[in-house]
């Protein structure tokens, strides 16, 4: 039974995908498309032209913003860290939410 069904999935398979191997190029308005330009010519103009490129792609340094500082010691954040901790332990490991 389980052949029968492997068989007519497969064959079933086989034909949807013979049906789609005609439509892997549906485009043909570019099939007798003639360049203008060299390969070079592009190469140069691109060059000439890639700091604009950079900036149309994001690279924008007007929003950066400096690293952020902290008022705080490493001595007093440790400090906290711990007393946190020592006040989670004496709630109890059953209480949940606290």
């Amino acid at each position: 039974m389980n052949v029968k069904k492997l068989i007519a999935a497969v064959a079933v398979f086989a034909a949807a995908g013979s049906v789609f191997a005609g439509d892997l190029m549906p485009f043909t308005e570019m099939d007798n498309f003639q360049s203008t330009r060299t390969r070079a010519d592009v190469r140069a103009e691109t060059m000439r032209n890639r700091d604009q490129i950079a900036l149309a792609h994001g690279d924008i340094g007007a929003f950066e913003q400096p690293a952020a500082t902290s008022t705080r010691t490493r001595l007093a954040v440790r400090k906290e860290a711990i007393e946190s901790v020592r006040n989670h332990r004496a709630v109890g490991h059953n209480d949940i939410g606290g």
